[in-house]
């Protein structure tokens, strides 16, 4: 068995270790030693603890993603807009019309669609 695999099953909580009077020790390993489990559930994985700092770390860490994301999608769409900015369009009704559709279609379907 190799070591990581080792230290994958230390990870592993049975929810019933919980009620076992075992919360308190693994608890205070997570404050403690940064330690991190997953609970498992019927064989399953259903949760994991970790400690608030890691969980912070974590938030902190998707946070910037989203915002690294946001900045990286609007650079894009404004290279793809001015890459397109002298190309030549299709007007919406010739699109729709090449799909297989009519304005009439289009119409009865925006009417059937409510907006909240």
């Amino acid at each position: 068995m190799s070591v990581a695999f080792a230290e994958f099953t230390e990870q592993l909580v049975p929810i019933s270790d919980f009620s076992q009077g075992k919360a308190g020790k693994i608890f205070s390993d997570v404050a403690l030693n940064n330690k991190e489990y997953i609970v498992l559930k019927n064989n399953q994985p259903t949760a994991v603890v970790i400690s608030v700092e890691e969980y912070r770390r974590t938030q902190s860490r998707i946070d910037a993603l989203e915002r690294y994301f946001s900045i990286f999608e609007e650079y894009y769409l404004k290279k793809l807009a001015d890459e397109r900015k002298n190309s030549k369009t299709t007007p919406f009704e010739d699109f729709i019309k090449d799909e297989g559709f009519s304005m009439e279609d289009i119409e009865k379907i925006m009417d059937d669609v409510e907006f909240e």
